[in-house]
């Protein structure tokens, strides 16, 4: 990414923070055409278990069936078009509609269709529920309303080998805090991306690790693209070996981490909507979902290894705790740049030299949503 593009270029105009037809296009361009994080396999530990996410005007269901296969599925009778679920996840034998009794098994066949039997022309494999690609990752779950390509693998690129030597999808939940952010998903796509605020709104984090320490080795736009993927690592302060309430642990390093990995904080984000941030001894993941262009909703989790859960001593507080504060403080920063950008005076700034990430990120959003500009 060329620092000479960032510093001849401008924000992005306030319009596409806060207009409804601008974040309508968003859904159909951006969220219904790439991959989506929605959950971790272990959410979903028996045959009949399931989580339902919504992106704009749909719903989705995420359930393991009888073979113990994950299928993603279009939440709605294919009757009259009642929504299934309503419940963010449960355990069903069956996939009942609440409205008519049309029950599906949980590979999405539809099993029950009460007083249909002297219909004509009915074949009930006509009448499955529509499936939605599905795709696991590092223990992650993934879904994609459009069909073909390109694949989840090709998606990720080579963000796939940078930690294939870690074991991430045995790591397990130990934490988890949810947050409604009165701010465009765009707003938190980009203070994630950059850590030119750090040293004004985090203290606490500024003291572990310095703001100038971040290498960006990953752009969603340009020809170093090599996934729908952007970010780098930034190194922890000397005598640190952890992001933490007292930038201490006793928690062992994660398994397959180097010498050189285990002194970084590896911060990516996956394109829309997974924040992903390596530590030395956990995982920390925020997923993003947009409720309209003023508003979304965003899950913070935290996931360690099992044998670290096993010890007496086992507290995930001082992780959880520490982002809980970094996490507030970004919110209400995001929540007045969100005031900002529906204010009749606003105009785009320029970015500062520190905000490369923040200018790819803008760039590739009007790459997608097929707007010309000065980006």
């Amino acid at each position: 990414m060329s620092t000479v593009a960032v510093t001849q270029a401008s924000n992005l105009p306030g319009k596409l923070y806060h207009d409804e037809e601008v974040y309508r296009r968003e859904l159909e361009r951006i969220f219904f055409r790439s991959w989506l994080c929605v959950g971790r396999e272990e959410d979903l530990p028996e045959p009949g278990s399931f989580l339902t996410r919504s992106v704009g005007d749909e719903s989705v269901i995420i359930a393991r069936s009888n073979d113990r296969t994950l299928r993603a599925f279009y939440n709605i009778c294919r009757h009259r078009g009642s929504r299934l679920i309503s419940e963010p996840e449960g355990g069903r034998r069956v996939l009942q509609c609440p409205y008519h009794s049309w029950s599906y098994a949980l590979d999405g066949k539809l099993a029950g269709a009460p007083h249909t039997e002297n219909l004509k022309n009915f074949d009930r494999e006509d009448y499955s529920l529509l499936s939605i690609q599905l795709d696991t990752w590092a223990g992650f779950i993934f879904v994609k309303f459009t069909s073909g390509p390109p694949s989840l693998q090709r998606y990720l690129g080579d963000l796939i080998q940078k930690f294939e030597r870690v074991p991430l999808a045995a790591l397990r939940r130990g934490g988890r805090n949810v947050y409604e952010v009165a701010a465009n998903w765009k707003v938190l796509c980009e203070n994630f991306s950059e850590c030119y605020h750090c040293p004004t709104i985090h203290p606490e984090l500024s003291r572990i690790t310095f703001y100038r320490s971040a290498e960006n080795d990953a752009f969603l736009s340009g020809r170093d693209r090599h996934g729908s993927y952007s970010g780098g690592r930034m190194e922890l302060a000397e005598g640190c070996d952890s992001m933490t309430l007292t930038g201490r642990t006793n928690r062992p390093p994660l398994r397959g981490l180097t010498e050189e990995e285990r002194r970084h904080i590896h911060y990516y984000l996956i394109f829309p909507n997974l924040f992903f941030s390596l530590h030395p001894d956990y995982l920390m993941v925020h997923t993003v979902w947009p409720n309209g262009p003023r508003q979304a909703t965003v899950s913070n989790e935290f996931f360690f290894e099992p044998e670290a859960m096993a010890r007496g001593d086992f507290d995930p507080g001082d992780a959880v705790g520490i982002w809980d504060i970094i996490n507030r403080q970004d919110w209400q920063a995001c929540e007045r740049v969100q005031l900002g950008m529906m204010s009749r005076a606003s105009l785009p700034g320029r970015y500062s030299e520190m905000e490369s990430l923040v200018y790819d990120f803008d760039r590739y959003v009007l790459k997608l949503l097929g707007r010309k500009g000065k980006n």
